[in-house]
């Protein structure tokens, strides 16, 4: 029953998160599960959690969706989530952490000095390239494509939209690699996320509310703040697991 409550909780928040930026769900709730689950456990939830979110975020937001930006997205993901994914079974998962908090400090870094990424087809591949890799690594491809965005001063519901189809691909790629890698995925996996996702769905409802109320200026301030949140945290795990 704690296990419940504990992944209900993380559920909830993350998926608030995920309602106001559009992102930030597996960054905040890979953490949080990993603490009463082993880290490929983790991962894998959120995954399924993402992928079952799907039909409802396309019939909300199929009409903001910058879909050349989001096809080249995907583009990169599809080959590198994979690959993302078959690092996750084999290397040390706090040296994950390590690595994956850095990553993402140094994402939050050049968005806070406002570095401009030009519209093209090589800057999208790469990004998506680099989320799919994280997304299949941790079920965190949020970085690359959030810095993606917000470099390139799309208007918010643009970005939202768009980040929430780019995540649940990156998420069915990535888990597919993962069932084919490990037998991590399994009916007990199935039953924790299906009692996680009401959780998700309230939260990701507040969330939205508090999105429609936020101008760009605060939306991309509370992008950021999410960010950090989620090295912060990842960095933090990662450390004690290495100590």
């Amino acid at each position: 029953m704690h296990d419940i409550l504990v992944l209900s909780a993380a559920t909830l928040a993350a998926g608030f998160l995920r309602g106001v930026t559009g992102f930030g769900f597996a960054l905040a709730a890979v953490p949080l599960y990993s603490l009463t689950m082993a880290p490929l456990q983790a991962i894998v939830v959120a995954q399924i959690l993402q992928i079952a979110a799907a039909p409802t975020d396309f019939l909300q937001n199929r009409r903001s969706v910058d879909r050349r930006a989001l096809g080249r997205l995907c583009g990169g993901a599809l080959v590198f989530a994979p690959i993302g994914a078959v690092f996750a079974t084999r290397l040390p998962a706090d040296a994950l952490r390590l690595a994956i908090a850095a990553i993402v400090l140094m994402g939050l870094a050049a968005l806070m000095a406002r570095v401009t990424i030009r519209d093209g087809k090589a800057p999208a591949v790469t990004a998506g390239a680099l989320a799919g890799l994280l997304g299949g690594l941790a079920a965190m491809p949020g970085p690359p494509a959030v810095a993606y965005f917000l470099g390139r001063g799309t208007e918010k519901s643009v970005s939202r939209a768009s980040l929430l189809l780019f995540f649940a691909f990156t998420a069915s790629i990535a888990l597919a690699a993962l069932a084919l890698e490990s037998e991590v995925v399994d009916w007990g996996i199935g039953v924790s996320a299906l009692a996680a996702y009401p959780s998700m769905l309230f939260g990701n409802w507040m969330g939205t509310r508090l999105f429609q109320r936020l101008g760009d200026g605060h939306y991309r301030v509370a992008a950021l703040a999410v960010l950090f949140l989620s090295a912060a945290l990842t960095g933090a795990k990662g450390i004690a697991g290495l100590i």
